[in-house]
């Protein structure tokens, strides 16, 4: 970790999609001023991910790192090897998992 926090960056991307997500843990020591960037959407898979699914990944992933760290979603890599109506089946469901947990959040407050 010491060598992430010694970056001069506003944020670090990972492929977490296919990950075990304990392996979340190590960024719990990342400097609060640098932004997570959270793979929630597997690009080696070709079933499309639920919004359920993705909002899960989200919620745990801020469940271990703190609320707030996760700043940013995203699909680990690219979807060069995904046919079209694959690749944007996968982006709407990264939206719509984005959206039902930014409202599980609002929910709590």
């Amino acid at each position: 970790m010491r060598y992430l926090n010694g970056l001069h960056c506003d944020h670090i991307v990972m492929e977490c999609a296919y990950r075990p997500p304990e392996e979340l843990a190590v960024f719990k020591e990342l400097r609060p001023e640098i932004g997570f960037g959270l793979g929630v959407v597997d690009v080696k898979r070709t079933e499309i991910e639920t919004a359920d699914e993705i909002a899960h990944s989200i919620e745990r992933a801020e469940s271990m790192l703190g609320a707030g760290r996760v700043r940013y979603i995203h699909p680990d890599c690219g979807f060069w090897n995904l046919r079209r109506n694959m690749a944007d089946g996968k982006i709407r469901a990264l939206v719509a998992g984005r959206d039902l947990f930014e409202g599980r959040q609002s929910g709590k407050a």
